[in-house]
């Protein structure tokens, strides 16, 4: 029996045919719905008809073509659909046992979920049992890690726990209490941390700073020194460990922080200061950051700076008093010392809260938060508040407004000027209440409304919420300090605290704006130390110079004048104004940066004190009215004479000797420098030139007595004026000098190096200026002494001539010289006794010298006045000759031979005439033409010669003698 085939597959024509045949059915359908009339329909019917007829006999032909394999498929198809039951019925049979299997299974599920449901019940009673346990160990184990000051690993124990006891445990409400301890726990080590940090930042960064000034300014230590380096030594090895551990666990926290390495170390002593201080504040921000504190640990920080850097200056400063650095080191003021520690300090500090915000940007990053961070700037503008608080309490500047108030309270009340500039003791403030019960003082309600915290002193602000209160006790009564408040200590420090508030400036990085601590200082010495203080000095000096109408007339002390290393006293007035100057001088090598305001002050001063001295000059040489008329200042006003005297040698070499020491500052000051002297012919033309200047201009009525200085007092303080004109004068010139050079202006990086301050050239010419006013009026004093001496020669020597009885020549006692002589020998020897002690000895001798040719000239001269001559005339003459030339030589030290010329001309008389003129031959010419003529006129008439043709010949032979033509008069 052959196996049945497949039948062939109908091509897909056929469906499309089926398919189509299909639409076909329907289009007849809708044909037949909507054909008209039956007609239609009857035409559609006969179509269909025919077309089945045709698929009817297509089937039978293809069944009677298939014949064969039909009859093999049906018995076929009937064994298939058979054996298709037969499987039918067994999966119904199996689908039922399964079902019945399922209803088992699903009764042994519920069992078993329950017991297991029951297991894991237990499993996380006994975890929750287990982490309760540990949450009672933590506060021991916070306890121990920070007793150790492994803070890492306590920060980690107790924030885990604390987490877990608010996730976790949540629901467990018999935990509450344990949260609540958990919590404090936080709260204590949060500020056991800040505690550590502060130490770090403030205590342990500056620690070496105050060791190594302890080492060096005291020997106190040398015991403890010994000790620890015998430590040292015995535990060398550990600490070379620790340190080998630190570094290494430095390097892997820079990588991420492992509690297994970070907090490696079990002796946190052993660690050098430098690692240590990096190890423990890089573990203290994490543990900030692990208790999610960083923006409030940063506020924290920020808040305590002023008060922390106020208590590193109180210790500072109550170490330097224990050390009493004021006797160790006296070359520097205790306040520099104190404030160069305290710069150093606030350096260090300052890279310590670099180290430390690194840190925070590396945890910030980490953690991704978000929070405003502070910065170097904002520590040093706190540094300078505390630099501030320090300088107010050193510069005593809360005392100094109080006196200011109570001075102005009692202005209009004050009976003298003296009265108002006095200083005046503070009083204790006396309440009219006490407010010993009450729960608030009144100081603690001014303290609290105190709003400006660089209003306030160091006590206060460490006293206050802010402060860390070590130093409550006792501070508000009493402040520690190195040294007694005073405002002249800015002089001492501000060149130092130029250079602190330069390095501040580039730290903090102003724009070209001044920092707070510049603008206080800039304020204080302004509005304070300058205006109310040195400048209020000048002008109390400047009202007493012009007030003071006897300030001329006092001079120095033994005392002053040793200290001033001076030799001849001076005015207390100059003196007064020098040392006003000296002071200004230091204030601008202390404070260079205000040398112009300090020099206007100055220049003002030197205007008024020289009016006032010009005033003193007037009032010395014109001391009644102007109506009388002192001859030596007419003289002097003549410009003829001023500039002939000034043109003289004798006065050329004066100044020259002046200038020389002056340029030489190594010289004493009261020491002239020997220059050329002249030939004694020089000499005697020069003295010759003066006594003739000085007799042509004296008038024919002679000098009296009201045109004389007469009062040896007088002339003394005209001496003294002009001594301390001209010292003061070299003293303002000496200062505009070292105004030239460079001052120490400091270096723009802070350090030790200067750059130089200049004063501007107006100034300085300002002052060379008053100098040289100074100087012309010392001048003017010397010559007027000089010319007064001479004046005086004329007043005594040159009288007019008088009754026979009275006359110059008067008869007396023929062995004394004339009365006026006497005079003039007396007020010489006064002069030479007052200049001695008040001027220097070249001036004396310029002021004596070459008076012994006016004082021959005038008696020369005196024979003018002679009506007849004899023997008793003669020696009369002589003899005042001889008096005068004793006193000039106990004056000058010198045998003055130019008197011996008046002893000549009249020894000259006593020969016939033709004897002089023999004589003129023999010796040579010793007088002028005139002289002789008067010589041979007054020989004649004592002789009874009065022929004019026997005095003609005689004045004849002169001439031919002489060599000139005869006078065309004769003038007796």
């Amino acid at each position: 029996m052959s196996t049945p085939t497949k039948p062939p597959r109908q091509p897909r024509q056929k469906q499309y045919k089926d398919e189509s045949s299909s639409g076909f059915l329907v289009t007849v359908i809708k044909t037949l719905e909507f054909s008209e009339t039956a007609e239609e329909r009857q035409n559609e019917k006969l179509k269909i008809e025919k077309e089945f007829k045709k698929a009817d006999n297509r089937l039978n032909e293809l069944v009677s073509k298939h014949d064969k394999e039909l009859t093999k498929v049906l018995p076929l198809f009937s064994q298939v659909s058979g054996q298709i039951t037969s499987s039918r019925d067994k999966i119904h049979t199996t689908k039922a046992n399964l079902v019945a299997c399922k209803q088992l299974l699903q009764c042994r599920r519920d069992e078993l979920k329950k017991l297991w449901c029951d297991a894991v019940q237990q499993k996380y009673v006994l975890e929750y049992l287990e982490t309760i346990n540990e949450l009672r160990k933590v506060p021991v184990k916070v306890l121990a890690f920070s007793s150790k000051r492994q803070y890492l690993h306590a920060t980690k124990v107790l924030t885990d726990a604390i987490s877990t006891a608010e996730n976790k445990l949540l629901s467990v409400e018999g935990l509450s209490d344990l949260r609540s301890d958990m919590q404090v726990r936080k709260d204590q080590l949060y500020t056991r941390l800040h505690e550590e940090l502060s130490k770090q930042l403030y205590r342990n960064s500056t620690a070496e700073i105050m060791k190594t000034f302890q080492r060096q300014n005291s020997s106190r230590l040398n015991g403890s020194n010994s000790n620890f380096q015998r430590n040292f030594a015995r535990r060398s090895t550990d600490r070379a460990e620790a340190n080998a551990k630190v570094r290494k666990a430095l390097i892997e926290m820079s990588q991420g922080f492992d509690l297994k390495t970070s907090e490696a170390v079990e002796d946190a002593d052993l660690i050098d200061p430098d690692l240590s201080m990096t190890y423990f504040i890089s573990i203290i921000v994490e543990c900030f950051a692990m208790m999610k504190k960083v923006p409030e640990s940063i506020d924290e920080i920020k808040c305590k700076i002023q008060s922390e850097l106020l208590e590193i200056v109180q210790i500072t400063t109550a170490q330097m008093i224990s050390l009493n650095i004021s006797s160790l080191d006296k070359e520097k003021h205790p306040v520099l010392c104190l404030l160069e520690i305290i710069f150093k300090q606030f350096r260090v500090v300052a890279q310590t809260h670099a180290l430390l915000l690194k840190n925070y940007l590396i945890v910030l990053q980490k953690y991704s938060i978000s929070t405003n961070m502070y910065d170097l700037g904002d520590f040093w503008q706190q540094a300078q508040q505390v630099l501030q608080l320090v300088l107010k309490d050193y510069l005593d500047i809360e005392h100094t407004q109080q006196d200011e108030i109570d001075q102005g309270a009692f202005n209009d009340s004050a009976p003298s000027l003296a009265f108002y500039f006095s200083r005046r003791k503070i009083q204790p403030k006396k309440n009219l209440f006490k407010f010993d019960k009450c729960s608030t003082s009144p100081t603690d309600y001014s303290s609290g409304h105190r709003r400006n915290p660089s209003n306030a002193s160091m006590d206060e602000v460490l006293d206050g919420p802010g402060g860390s209160g070590r130093f409550k006790s006792k501070k508000k009564q009493e402040k520690t300090l190195v040294c007694e408040p005073d405002q002249a200590i800015i002089t001492k420090i501000y060149l130092r605290l130029l250079a602190f508030i330069q390095e501040i400036e580039s730290y903090s990085k102003c724009k070209g704006q001044p920092c707070s601590l510049q603008e206080f200082i800039a304020n204080f010495i302004k509005e304070s130390f300058l205006s109310k203080g040195h400048n209020r000095n000048l002008q109390m000096t400047i009202e007493s110079l012009s007030k003071n109408q006897d300030a001329w007339r006092s001079i120095t002390n033994p005392e002053e004048m040793k200290s001033l290393n001076l030799v001849r006293p001076l005015l207390q007035s100059t003196v007064l104004v020098e040392r006003r100057i000296t002071e200004t001088k230091t204030l601008i090598q202390d404070l260079p940066n205000y040398s112009e305001d300090l020099l206007k002050m100055v220049c003002a001063l030197l205007k008024t004190y020289r009016e006032t001295c010009q005033a003193a000059y007037r009032g010395i040489v014109q001391p009644d009215s102007e109506d009388k008329r002192i001859y030596s200042v007419a003289w002097l006003k003549d410009e003829d004479i001023s500039r002939f005297l000034k043109t003289l040698p004798n006065w050329t070499d004066l100044k020259f000797s002046r200038a020389k020491q002056n340029n030489r500052g190594k010289l004493q000051r009261s020491h002239y420098e020997p220059s050329e002297e002249e030939s004694p012919t020089q000499v005697q033309q020069r003295n010759i030139r003066e006594a003739e200047m000085l007799t042509s201009n004296l008038g024919e009525g002679g000098i009296s007595q009201q045109e004389i200085l007469s009062d040896i007092t007088i002339l003394k303080e005209l001496a003294i004026l002009q001594e301390s004109m001209e010292w003061f004068s070299s003293r303002i010139s000496e200062f505009a000098n070292d105004l030239r050079r460079p001052m120490n202006g400091l270096n723009t990086n802070g350090n030790s190096e200067y750059l130089p301050v200049t004063i501007q050239d107006g100034t300085i010419k300002v002052l060379t200026n008053l100098a040289l006013e100074f100087d012309e009026l010392a001048n003017t004093c010397l010559l007027v002494l000089h010319l007064e001496v001479r004046v005086q020669c004329f007043h005594y020597l040159r009288t007019k001539p008088k009754p026979r009885g009275n006359s110059f020549m008067d008869k007396g006692d023929s062995s004394e010289p004339d009365t006026q002589v006497l005079k003039l020998t007396k007020v010489l020897q006064e002069m030479d006794d007052a200049f001695s002690t008040t001027l220097h000895p070249r001036k004396t001798r310029y002021i004596f010298e070459g008076l012994a040719h006016l004082a021959s000239r005038i008696l020369i001269q005196a024979s003018n006045y002679m009506e007849d001559i004899d023997q008793v005339n003669i020696q009369r003459m002589c003899r005042n000759s001889l008096a005068l030339q004793q006193t000039l030589s106990s004056i000058t030290a010198s045998r003055e031979v130019a008197l011996d010329q008046a002893k000549n001309f009249y020894e000259l008389l006593c020969m016939e005439p033709d004897e002089i003129l023999t004589s003129i031959v023999e010796r040579g010419s010793q007088f002028t033409e005139m002289q002789y003529l008067n010589a041979l006129q007054l020989s004649s008439k004592s002789r009874g010669i009065t022929d004019s043709m026997s005095i003609s010949a005689y004045h004849q032979k002169l001439s031919d003698i002489l060599g000139s033509k005869p006078a065309p008069g004769i003038i007796v």
